[in-house]
């Protein structure tokens, strides 16, 4: 069996400089707090104007995971200003239709007390129950502004 020969400048070992790998390190930390901080400055700026509504439909509803997101989606677009609400519930909507239209009332007034709803153009209410091995039931209501309700103290 013939041996391959080895280059002589693949045996001469290569120095290695410390600093190369110490500042690769501190440029790898850097991008991991940059990353971390740009994160953190949009999730604060996407969800504080929002995040007492959450809290209180959380409290009002458990269980209910409930999102909140409002404004334009395309801002060089002329479209509606949405505020929209997603809550899971426990119950079918389309058996329980009163229930139903009482928690979307409660919904809507909590929206109301929380955020300056005149703002908006509409407001989407989403409510989905969804079961294991089941599609999932998704029913919405969209409220124009005319009919926002006035805050209660």
């Amino acid at each position: 069996m013939t041996e391959i020969p080895k280059h002589p400048e693949a045996l001469e070992e290569q120095p290695v400089s410390p600093t190369r790998g110490r500042w690769l390190i501190a440029v790898m930390f850097l991008f991991a707090i940059s990353v971390s901080v740009g994160l953190w400055t949009y999730w604060e700026l996407h969800t504080r104007p929002f995040r007492s509504l959450t809290d209180a439909l959380g409290e009002k509803f458990p269980d209910s995971n409930p999102r909140v997101e409002g404004g334009k989606h395309g801002l060089h677009r002329d479209i509606d200003s949405i505020l929209r609400i997603v809550i899971r519930i426990e119950y079918n909507p389309e058996r329980e239709p009163e229930r139903y239209g009482n928690d979307v009332v409660t919904i809507l007034q909590m929206a109301a007390n929380h955020v300056e709803l005149q703002v908006y153009d509409r407001c989407d209410i989403h409510l989905f129950r969804q079961t294991p091995e089941e599609e999932p039931v998704v029913t919405s209501r969209t409220i124009s502004r005319e009919d926002f309700p006035q805050p209660q103290i």
